[in-house]
């Protein structure tokens, strides 16, 4: 039996446009922590909602957007812009992080299908990989009952090598308070 990779994923957001994730990033992202980044909007012409996952790791996630093939410029109405950061990988320099961000994207992208990401669309690794998405406003506080639409995106995605399904849990609850 293979080990179990778990990965956890901290979204922050939503960002409204490019400059308002600049002064987050230039004040927060001090040290490119955050390496994944969703994008929702709508193009021209289009009713329903669009999604594009990518990441970085040399740059601030902002710095992406400033090419003008980027696909955020398709997106031109209700634009939402999230940031990720992998919290349980404490050495972001290590060689195999790239591998493991990327594996992150990867699950992200063939779950979700979204139309512009063209690569990476049904790869699955020979393993078995849960993947958690944590959901926090700007002021990196817990979101509750607070539904986004890349929150479309489960909390939970679990690819299982052995039965080659993808398992999800949506908008996990909290049914024990804590004090």
């Amino acid at each position: 039996m293979n080990k179990f990779n778990t990965f956890v994923i901290n979204w922050v957001g939503p960002f409204l446009n490019i400059e308002e994730l600049k002064k987050w990033e230039n004040r927060y992202n001090i040290d490119n922590s955050y390496n994944f980044y969703i994008i929702t909007g709508k193009q021209t012409n289009e009713r329903n909602i669009s999604q594009y996952c990518g990441i970085t790791q040399q740059d601030k996630i902002y710095c992406r957007f400033y090419k003008k093939d980027h696909p955020i410029h398709q997106f031109i109405r209700e634009i939402n812009i999230w940031i990720g950061e992998l919290i349980n990988e404490p050495n972001k320099n290590a060689i195999n992080y790239r591998k493991k961000i990327e594996l992150c994207e990867t699950m992200i992208i063939s779950f979700w299908q979204p139309k512009h990401n063209i690569k990476k669309k049904e790869f699955y690794p020979n393993y078995p990989v849960a993947l958690i998405n944590r959901w926090f406003n700007l002021h990196k506080e817990a979101r509750i009952n607070t539904i986004y639409s890349a929150q479309e995106l489960p909390d939970v995605i679990v690819y299982d090598e052995m039965t080659k399904g993808i398992y999800i849990a949506n908008h996990l609850q909290k049914i024990v308070y804590l004090s």
